[in-house]
């Protein structure tokens, strides 16, 4: 398909952003231990983001990885069985790779950008071996913070998370799926928020009554970590089995939404099946 070709971009009404979500956990019902293992994975390259240089690569690559979980969603609606390799597809595709890892250092760029804005000034002060204990995973040294600083940076990193999601929602499966430009998926995904914006609103609100027993399963196993000096490993499990879940039910959606406001480009889907799958 021509990057310069006309795109429908379809106005759907609110309700549909629940049918998205039911749909989401349809899919994963029906391949949940691939779909688990795969978004298990994408959560273990996650963990290195906090890792100096190794954290700003795995950053920039989200795009590209972003890409390889929506890749397993379509096998699945597809009747496939998604493999691991699925999540690293997108690195092996010339036409899609570039604009994928421009659009992540765009997104990269601009959260940073908001973190520096809110955070002007008030990381100055902070002794370097604090956030060194911090960056090792040391919880005990949170407490060392102000707790204004804490809470500014909190906000910060959400603005920031919140700008990138925005941004590359719909870019990522254009670009991926309707082999567009970085300029053009961006202009084209920020209209579809746009145009869309009631069944999303559905959606982000349905996923933030999803995230509540999440966010307070983390607080209680970060209080549990600074009280007792070891984390519930019960709270740890839970943790590791309803984040990842978590993660599919929301690129899960975001594939559904993607499908039925734009439209899949048949040709250029599934010419990006492997042809290999091997059998887990």
């Amino acid at each position: 398909m021509s990057d310069q070709a006309p795109q429908e971009i379809r106005k759907l009404p609110a309700a549909r952003g629940l049918a998205w979500l039911s749909g989401s956990w349809g899919l994963i019902k029906s391949q949940p231990m691939r779909l688990l293992l795969i978004s298990l994975f994408f959560q273990f390259l996650l963990s290195f983001s906090q890792t100096g240089a190794l954290g700003l690569v795995i950053v920039l690559c989200l795009p590209v990885l972003s890409a390889g979980l929506l890749q397993a969603f379509f096998l699945v609606e597809q009747g496939e069985k998604p493999m691991l390799v699925v999540l690293f597809m997108p690195f092996t595709a010339k036409k899609s790779i570039g604009s994928l890892m421009l659009l992540g250092a765009v997104a990269m760029v601009l959260a940073l950008l908001v973190v520096t804005l809110v955070l002007a000034g008030q990381m100055v002060d902070l002794d370097p071996d604090i956030i060194a204990r911090i960056e090792q995973g040391d919880l005990d040294a949170l407490q060392l913070i102000d707790p204004q600083v804490l809470e500014a940076a909190v906000l910060s990193m959400a603005l920031g998370a919140a700008i990138s999601g925005t941004l590359t929602y719909f870019s990522v499966p254009l670009i991926w799926f309707r082999n567009r430009k970085m300029g053009s998926a961006l202009m084209m995904g920020l209209k579809g928020l746009a145009r869309n914006w009631k069944p999303l609103l559905v959606i982000g609100l349905m996923l933030g009554l999803l995230a509540v027993p999440i966010v307070l399963l983390f607080g209680s196993f970060y209080l549990s970590a600074l009280s007792e000096g070891t984390a519930s490993t019960l709270l740890g499990f839970l943790l590791l089995l309803l984040g990842p879940m978590f993660q599919l039910i929301l690129f899960g959606s975001q594939y559904l939404a993607f499908r039925d406001i734009f439209g899949l480009d048949e040709t250029v889907a599934t010419a990006r099946k492997p042809e290999d799958q091997l059998v887990a």
